[in-house]
């Protein structure tokens, strides 16, 4: 979940060695104009000090010993990536975290991302008449409005201060699914992972839903028309599922629902009228969707809960088709 944001002051502080940071000090990225990316030193309030822990960590980690300071030139940054290559089997993963902070993606999702940021970088510097700094070029796409907002994104010459919590927020808009505009499986499983070390606190629930009928869909009316499918399931969520509640395009014709504090029925009566509404607004085309439900256990990891919720629709799948005759 998206962190509320501190008070700060920002101001200069004399460079030092590399080495623990006094409390109350962290270093944070700033991008301002053409200033060197990580040039500045971000001095946080002491009454927020005490907050601190994996932030400050993750946002040393990002500008101390960078591999892409020097990096100018495309064959730089590949040479970059391919140091990468050598030491680990998930070079693209390693890069995002080191360049932007963000490691929430399989090695697959992480390479296409990066290619993203590469030919923005390009885009970037023919606009401006000038090279660019891939973690500006990747900070700038990650930060940029939604094109579906239909808004430009805001250009002027205020600094950004580029904390871990608007790197999880910017990366939530940049990754959500292109049709739907709902997260996708990277970011859903995120939420999970987050939610379920607060599991002391609070049930954790999870859906999985598969649409019935898409195929259909796809083969008579065309992709376009599958299109509005996938998008009339979004917004069917809308009112039938609790404020809070996350739905997520997994895959193709598959979802994910969490809800949190939520026992079967009550999450089994959220599907009801999710499905009702989705049934509504599909009803020419004749979609529906079966879904199964799966209550996380004490420690149990993110991707089991997911598989069970899952096996759980492929057995109400097969009910329904036996009833459907």
């Amino acid at each position: 979940m998206t962190r509320k944001a501190e008070v700060v002051s920002i101001g200069r502080v004399p460079p030092r060695a590399p080495g623990p940071r006094p409390s109350g000090v962290t270093r944070m990225p700033v991008v301002r104009g053409r200033r060197p990316f990580g040039a500045r030193l971000v001095r946080e309030a002491d009454s927020v000090a005490s907050a601190r822990g994996d932030a400050d960590t993750r946002a040393w980690q990002l500008i101390h010993d960078d591999p892409f300071e020097r990096a100018v030139t495309e064959e730089e940054i590949a040479r970059v990536v391919r140091s990468f290559a050598a030491r680990g089997e998930t070079p693209y993963i390693e890069v995002l975290r080191r360049l932007v902070g963000v490691d929430d993606m399989s090695e697959l999702e992480a390479r296409a991302f990066f290619g993203r940021i590469v030919e923005h970088r390009r885009v970037m510097a023919q606009a401006l008449g000038r090279s660019i700094h891939i973690r500006v070029a990747a900070l700038d796409l990650l930060t940029a409005r939604s094109p579906a907002s239909g808004q430009g994104t805001r250009r002027d010459s205020h600094p950004i201060i580029v904390t871990p919590a608007l790197l999880e927020k910017a990366f939530e808009v940049a990754t959500a699914d292109a049709i739907t505009g709902l997260p996708q499986r990277a970011h859903f499983l995120n939420l999970l992972r987050h939610e379920l070390r607060q599991r002391k606190r609070r049930s954790v629930c999870v859906a999985f839903i598969d649409l019935d009928g898409f195929k259909r869909v796809n083969d008579r009316h065309g992709h376009s028309r599958g299109d509005d499918v996938l998008r009339a399931l979004a917004r069917s969520a809308r009112g039938s599922l609790r404020e809070g509640d996350v739905l997520a395009r997994i895959g193709g014709d598959e979802f994910a629902v969490l809800l949190l504090d939520a026992s079967p029925a009550e999450a089994d009566a959220a599907l009801i009228r999710l499905r009702d509404r989705f049934e509504a607004l599909t009803t020419p085309l004749g979609t529906s969707f079966s879904a199964g439900i799966a209550i996380a256990a004490l420690g149990e990891p993110a991707e089991r809960v997911v598989m069970r919720a899952d096996q759980a629709m492929y057995r109400q799948k097969r009910a329904r088709a036996a009833l459907s005759g």
